[in-house]
Order: structure tokens, then sequence, then C-alpha cells
């Protein structure tokens, strides 16, 4: 599935700037961590996508530990 990473706010939870893409069948949940050249990450939100057409595309909003 394709995966879209954007660094949140961390006092409002809004999305911000994207931080990159990758496609991958890893089930991301909430509160999981990983990390990127950039740092080390914390999921706070993971949000699909669903198209008529069948195509799907999720996006998780993180915060940089």
């Amino acid at each position: 599935m394709q995966t879209e990473i954007y660094e949140s706010d961390p006092f409002t939870g809004r999305k911000g700037p994207r931080l990159g893409a990758l496609d991958s069948d890893y089930r991301f949940e909430r509160n999981d961590e990983f990390f990127l050249k950039s740092g080390k990450y914390r999921v706070i939100m993971v949000r699909l996508d669903i198209a008529d057409s069948g195509g799907m595309r999720r996006e998780l909003h993180v915060l940089k530990l």
C-alpha cells in the first residue's frame, strides 16, 4: 500500500511537512516507533483513503522523538 509520512505539529497535531513515501504492507498502528535518516519518530495517527475504484493509500502522522 502506498504510504505517505507527514510530521505533525507537537501542540496541535496538524499535518505538517511531508517526510517521504514508501510502498509497504506493514500494518502501522498508533505509538509504533521507527527511524528515518532525520531521526526517530512515533506514529500518532494513521489515516486511510479508499478510492471508489478500490485503490487505497495511507497517511502516517508522526512526531519526532
